[in-house]
C-alpha cells in the first residue's frame, strides 16, 4: 500500500480534527510526527493517505476549511 501525503499542520489539535474526517469517511490514514515535542513550521504534523484515496482527501480538506494545508 503506497501512501502519499495530503496535508500538513502546525497544530496537532488541527490534525486531529482532519484524522477523524478521514476516519468517519473509512479512509485509511498515517499521521507523522504527532509526537514531536516543538513544531518547526514547515515540519508540521503530516497526513497520509494511500494515493486511490488522495483527490478524496483533498475534497475533505477543502470542505472542512484546511485548504491552506494542502501538500
Amino acid at each position: 500500500m503506497k501512501l502519499v501525503e495530503v496535508a500538513i499542520f502546525t497544530f496537532p489539535s488541527d490534525a486531529a480534527v482532519f484524522e477523524s474526517i478521514l476516519s468517519a469517511e473509512g479512509i485509511e490514514h498515517a499521521l507523522n510526527n504527532q509526537n514531536s515535542a516543538i513544531i518547526v513550521p514547515g515540519n508540521g504534523v503530516t497526513i497520509s493517505v494511500r494515493e486511490k484515496d488522495r483527490e478524496r482527501a483533498y475534497e475533505l480538506l477543502n470542505e472542512a476549511g484546511f485548504k491552506d494545508h494542502i501538500i
